[in-house]
This record gives C-alpha cells, sequence and structure tokens, in this order.
C-alpha cells in the first residue's frame, strides 16, 4: 500500500469534485487502479464525518 497521506491526498481531490457524475467516474477509476487500497479508502471516508 501507497503513503497513507497520498491517499487521504487522492480521495479529498476527488471529493472535492462538485459534479456528480465526474465524481463516480473519478471514484471507479481510482479503485480499478488502487483495489488493495479500497478498504482503507472506505474506513478513511467512514470516520471523515466523525469528530473525535
Amino acid at each position: 500500500m501507497r503513503d497513507p497521506a497520498i491517499v487521504e491526498e487522492e480521495l479529498i481531490e476527488i471529493s472535492s469534485i462538485a459534479d456528480d457524475l465526474e465524481k463516480f467516474e473519478r471514484i471507479v477509476v481510482w479503485c480499478t487502479v488502487h483495489p488493495d487500497e479500497v478498504p482503507f479508502a472506505m474506513k478513511i471516508l467512514m470516520n471523515s464525518g466523525r469528530k473525535s
């Protein structure tokens, strides 16, 4: 797996896209290119809305 900071940076970049269709397409491509990082990405995304 790549550096977690790089993965998180890519996910933040994708999440900032305003167009839902473009965002969806980028997510699909990202998951296809980095399938081993999908569980880690889900953990980041699930925890991003929580305040600790």
